[in-house]
């Protein structure tokens, strides 16, 4: 329908920014499951991001890596705050696409991790 689903606000450190939204009590959705920071090192090889420290946070990452200089976008959302709006988090670091890429990857990561689990049996 018609309205605002979501705002996107943007900052140069978004690990900071998330630890003082967590210490100031914003709910953040939660980390996906580890497949899919499992699964980063394929998606976006030499991507040069610490991999611990986006998974301890639930940052998403997406963009390219071609051609030897990645292009990234880091993000997390905020649950719902106002009715069904959401806020987004972003730092981009000469990535200007919108985490397309993540949710393909996000799916990706939840069947494998469901594989994993046994909850899924692979055909």
């Amino acid at each position: 329908g018609e309205g605002i689903q979501h705002v996107a606000l943007i900052t140069d450190d978004l690990f900071a920014s998330v630890d003082k939204l967590r210490a100031a009590g914003v709910p953040l959705m939660s980390a996906p499951p580890a497949t899919y920071y499992e699964m980063l090192a394929t998606r976006l090889p030499a991507h040069g991001e610490n991999v611990s420290e986006l998974q301890t946070r639930g940052i998403l990452l997406d963009g390219s890596t071609e051609g030897g200089e990645p292009r990234l976008l880091l993000q997390i959302f905020s649950e719902c705050q106002l009715g069904p709006v959401f806020f987004e988090f972003i730092q981009r670091k000469g990535d200007d696409g919108f985490g397309e890429g993540n949710f393909k990857a996000l799916f990706e990561s939840m069947e494998r991790d469901q594989l994993r689990r046994g909850v899924l049996k692979a055909e």
